[in-house]
């Protein structure tokens, strides 16, 4: 039987969700959970078929599925975020959208669909971002303040234990601050709750290894299960650890002539079933019903269209209360321009703002004193302005400070003083060395003043004598 690569069975059903052929996408993602049934890039391809074909409920479990496993993964958590949003469960659209944003705070296109979401919920006058306790442990890890990120996730696990990607973030800072006891400790408290934490199996296999226990690469077989091209693991290990197993990533090839005969037999007998058949009523080849205005407004060839819209019934959701210092919610202003993101951008995820959006309300900028912060770890942070302020004025100093005497002054910098001690030098004339008008002449071959030039007459030569002078003079002056 002929055998593809992973990465080819992934291209392939790219295309048929980008070419609309959502069935066809539907039947090659579930071939490749058929032989790994695992794999979270597989099972994420799966929900963003659901999501096509307006299967909500399915496109909501499958993501859920993929982020109990990775609990950072942005095109899930959009996703899901719009699933919620279609089935009028807009409070859960927003966790999805506010947790995503924490994660990846220089993405525009996550803070246009949550100002988008606040302003839909809540009206304009209260469409303000807001930096959760997560997201400043983020911001902190970001800009390698380890342990003040350690003491903020610490924080939220303990208000809210069910917080995976916090236990994420926590597993990840404790293990690059170097406390590897505490990492071990926090991976195998995180993999009670959830024993296919993609990160925890990651870092804890690592740590395992590198002490030498070959226990470490039980953990890595798992992780290669969940992401057999080891994605995660390469953004965290360079290079990776020594005496982790190498995944097998390749599959049979899909035979979609043998699968369309498959779902033909399948489909047959719903044609007479009775009226109380599954399939008679509600074929998971049906799409689940949309509001009309969605449904209209999408593109039936496009599933990156059918991401752009959203359906005008929302649910009732109280409007935010006024933040103060020390609550678990702040103001936090992220429209400044963005960093350019390295990784996934909301094109590949299918996410944009909708053409009709309304238009995001003016933020006002926050100071992060309003966060509690101190000056020090604020210029640590961000390199602010503030630091270069406090430090003291530099005032040039004097070489006599130092005790040098004017002459190592002026040795050592050949500075204005000594150059103004030097005394003033008038140009001399050859006469004051006393020399003679005959030799000041000789000297510079210039004209001696009073002296005019003789003829030959003046010798004494006769005439015949002075001609014959001149002429072999002219001659070997040519």
């Amino acid at each position: 039987m002929a055998t593809i690569s992973l990465q080819d069975a992934y291209t392939q059903a790219r295309t048929f969700l980008e070419a609309n052929q959502i069935e066809q996408a539907l039947g090659l993602t579930q071939h490749i959970l058929a032989h790994y049934p695992d794999n979270l890039e597989a099972q994420r391809l799966l929900g963003e078929a659901y999501l096509a074909q307006r299967d909500l409920p399915a496109a909501v479990a499958t993501f859920e599925q993929v982020l109990q496993a990775d609990p950072e993964n942005i095109p899930a958590h959009v996703g899901l975020g719009m699933a919620y949003e279609w089935q009028g469960r807009l409070d859960k659209a927003i966790a999805e959208f506010e947790q995503a944003l924490e994660i990846r705070p220089d993405m525009p296109e996550l803070r246009a669909q949550l100002v988008r979401l606040y302003t839909e919920a809540w009206g304009s006058e209260h469409a303000a971002l807001r930096l959760s306790r997560s997201g400043l442990a983020r911001l902190y890890a970001r800009g390698h303040m380890l342990p003040q990120a350690i003491h903020e996730f610490r924080n939220v696990i303990a208000e809210h234990p069910e917080r995976l990607d916090a236990w994420v973030g926590l597993i990840e800072a404790l293990w690059r601050d170097g406390r590897l006891d505490e990492a071990v400790e926090a991976c195998q408290q995180a993999l009670q709750a959830q024993q296919k934490l993609l990160k925890a199996h990651l870092i804890l296999g690592a740590i395992l290894l590198e002490g030498g226990d070959q226990r470490g690469a039980d953990h890595w077989r798992i992780a290669q299960r969940l992401d057999p091209y080891q994605t995660v693991a390469r953004m965290l290990f360079d290079p990776l650890p020594v005496g982790a197993p190498t995944p097998d990533v390749s599959l049979p090839a899909w035979d979609e002539a043998e699968w369309r005969a498959r779902r033909a037999a399948v489909a047959a007998p719903a044609a007479v079933a009775a009226d109380d058949d599954f399939f008679a009523e509600a074929s998971w080849l049906t799409p689940a019903a949309q509001p009309a205005a969605v449904a209209s407004a999408m593109s039936d060839d496009d599933l990156l269209a059918m991401l752009l819209f959203s359906p005008p019934a929302m649910s009732v959701v109280s409007p935010p209360q006024p933040a103060t210092l020390g609550s678990d919610v702040f103001d936090f202003d992220l429209s400044g321009p963005a960093a350019t993101p390295t990784g996934l951008t909301l094109d590949e995820i299918g996410v944009n703002v909708a053409a009709d959006a309304p238009a995001e309300p003016e933020l006002a900028p926050f100071s992060l004193e309003e966060l509690g912060l101190s000056p020090a770890e604020i210029a640590q942070l961000e390199g602010s302005a503030e630091a270069e302020a406090a430090e003291p004025a530099l005032t040039p100093f004097s070489p006599e400070e130092l005790g040098l005497s004017p002459a190592e002054i002026a040795q050592l910098e050949g500075s204005a003083e000594a150059e103004a001690a030097e005394p003033a030098l008038t140009p001399f004339s050859l006469e004051e060395l006393g020399l003679s008008p005959a030799e000041i002449a000789q000297l510079e071959g210039s004209a001696v003043q009073g002296l005019t030039p003789f003829s030959l007459e003046e010798l004494g030569l006769p005439a015949d004598e002075a001609a014959r002078s001149q002429e072999l003079g002219t001659a070997g002056s040519d």
